[in-house]
């Protein structure tokens, strides 16, 4: 008798114990199981988008037309459109002037000796004129550098070699290592995860994402799918696989559906087909068999969910926090919790935007003063109602992220508190 009543105080206590833990960590099946439907039912939504805006592309409007707004510089393409070639990495070992006669008299030019690193001529040494025709961007590189080269057979030594740009790898690597570096220096284990997550994702958005759209298939169910898989990394890797993972990844994908589908509306009102410059319509002209509103529709949602994830995470840690430290907060309570949480991340947030789009569009803006200050002329770019839909329609999922988030994280948690209640009687 008195072990069995020993039994149950040991019991009684280990339940109070539970109650006072983090509690996100344990699954329970009602909630767990409402949340999985709540993210099929979304997951769901995305998948009925409409397929005239999923398949729809336009003859007319992947014709190369240039813009007014590109600068003509009188240089013609050395790569033709169509014309197959492959680049290679080399680097310079001299530089030095020749002359060369002309019909009007003599010009100096420059000759680049440059030596190949990697391709067919690996190990050779080729001159690379610094006239227009092979060196078409007027770089002008020095003793030592690494540089790009673009070859296309035929010439007279069997190559025709264009100089394509400077080899960029070797600043870049070093600026990974560093930034890998200050995290796991800074952040311990919990940096070398976070590292490890964005490693992932940029694995599957090389591996899976990019092939899948060059072979044409349907954007817009690959990047809802690829979307909230790299919440679900990034989120999981960082605060673990638990129900504040789950949170996050539905009130995410919940943000980037209104985005999607607010988008919807706004890029037929503008009439854009995603051909924003003159590189996107080269491209879709050589691959006609793409969709580029397609392609902008995903990419409104994968920066939408890139965007949204770190408002969910932020509410949903805040709620399991409130909830943490005052177990008997009701649902109302933990929802206002949130909400407050959400509306101050919300702000700092929606002028993230405003600057980001300012600091990467610097050139674009520049050219309203090339027109003479006209809005009218500037505001229909395409390029230019391309990023203001873009932004607006992110910060717009960022309102809706912050309520869907909240109330997700206050009747997981609220529930939570009630079976532990149910489990004491």
């Amino acid at each position: 008798m008195k072990r069995a009543e020993n039994k149950e105080q040991r019991k009684g206590q280990l339940g109070k114990s539970r109650e006072q833990r983090a509690v996100f960590w344990r699954p329970e099946s009602s909630p767990l199981s409402a949340l999985r439907s709540l993210l099929f039912v979304l997951c769901s939504l995305f998948f009925v988008s409409p397929a005239a805006h999923a398949q729809e592309i336009v003859a007319t409007d992947i014709e190369p037309v240039v813009e007014e707004a590109q600068v003509d510089r009188g240089i013609e393409d050395p790569q033709p459109f169509g014309r197959e070639g492959q680049y290679e990495h080399g680097v310079v070992e001299s530089v030095r002037l020749t002359g060369e006669a002309l019909p009007q008299g003599a010009q100096q030019i420059k000759l680049y000796s440059i030596r190949f690193r990697s391709g067919p001529l690996k190990g050779e040494t080729h001159d690379v004129r610094s006239d227009v025709g092979s060196n078409p961007y007027g770089l002008e590189p020095r003793q030592g550098d690494a540089v790009v080269l673009f070859m296309q057979s035929g010439g007279l030594e069997g190559w025709t070699i264009f100089l394509e740009g400077y080899d960029r790898r070797g600043a870049l690597i070093w600026l990974v290592v560093f930034f890998v570096a200050t995290l796991v220096l800074l952040s311990g284990w919990q940096g070398f995860k976070i590292a490890a997550s964005i490693a992932i994702s940029i694995g599957l958005i090389g591996y899976v994402l990019i092939p899948l759209f060059m072979r044409g298939a349907n954007p817009v169910p690959i990047a809802i799918i690829l979307a909230g898989v790299f919440t679900l990394i990034s989120t999981g890797f960082t605060t673990g696989w638990n129900r504040k993972t789950m949170v996050t990844v539905v009130g995410t994908m919940g943000g980037a559906l209104v985005a999607y589908l607010i988008s919807i509306v706004f890029v037929d009102w503008a009439r854009l087909s995603g051909l924003g410059t003159e590189e996107d319509r080269l491209f879709f002209q050589k691959n006609p068999t793409l969709n580029p509103r397609g392609l902008l529709f995903a990419g409104i949602i994968i920066a939408a969910a890139g965007l949204l994830e770190d408002v969910a995470v932020s509410i949903a840690s805040g709620v399991a926090e409130v909830r943490r430290h005052h177990t008997k907060a009701t649902f109302k309570e933990l929802f206002t919790s949130g909400m407050a949480i959400g509306r101050d991340h919300m702000g700092a947030l929606a002028n993230t935007l405003v600057f980001a789009y300012v600091g990467a569009s610097l050139s674009s803006l520049l050219l309203y003063s090339q027109f003479g200050g006209s809005w009218l002329k500037f505001i229909n770019f395409d390029s230019i109602a391309d990023e203001i839909i873009r932004s607006l329609t992110g910060t717009i999922g960022l309102v809706f992220t912050v309520p869907i988030t909240a109330l997700l994280a206050a009747w997981v948690l609220s529930r939570r508190r009630e079976s532990v209640a149910e489990r004491e009687r």
